[in-house]
C-alpha cells in the first residue's frame, strides 16, 4: 500500500466509541441517592420515568449549595458530586439501580442466606 491509500484505509477502519451519558433522559428507572463518606445510603428515591436527569442533577447541586454545603467535585460523566459541610461529607448521585438492592456477583447467590444461617 502506498502512503495515501494506507492513511485512507486507517481513517475508514478507526472506530470511535460511543460515549455513554448517564444523565440522558430515559424511561428506565433511575434513583437519586445520597451516601455518607463510608458509602452508607442516607437518602434515596426513585425518579419519575422520563425525568430530565441533567436538570435533576443540576437542581440537586444548587439545592445542596443553598443548604450550606460546599460542592467539591462533580462529574456529569458519572452523574455524581461530592459536597461537605464542616466535618460531614456526602456523595450524591443519580444511579441506574436501586441502592437497596444487594448485587449478587459471581456465585454469591449460591452461598445460602447469611441472615438465616441456611
Amino acid at each position: 500500500m502506498d502512503r495515501v491509500s494506507g492513511q485512507a484505509y486507517r481513517s475508514v477502519m478507526v472506530r470511535h466509541r460511543q460515549t455513554f451519558d448517564p444523565l440522558q433522559s430515559t424511561d428506565e428507572p433511575r434513583w437519586y441517592v445520597v451516601r455518607s463518606v463510608h458509602g452508607r445510603v442516607i437518602e434515596s428515591h426513585r425518579l419519575p420515568a422520563g425525568e430530565d436527569l441533567k436538570r435533576a442533577f443540576l437542581t440537586a447541586i444548587i439545592r445542596w449549595i443553598d443548604q450550606g454545603w460546599r460542592v467539591k467535585e462533580f462529574s456529569s460523566t458519572s452523574a455524581t458530586f461530592f459536597c461537605d459541610r464542616q466535618t460531614e461529607r456526602r456523595m450524591v448521585s443519580i444511579d441506574p439501580t436501586d441502592p437497596h438492592d444487594v448485587p449478587m456477583y459471581g456465585g454469591a447467590h449460591l452461598g445460602g442466606c447469611a441472615q438465616c444461617g441456611e
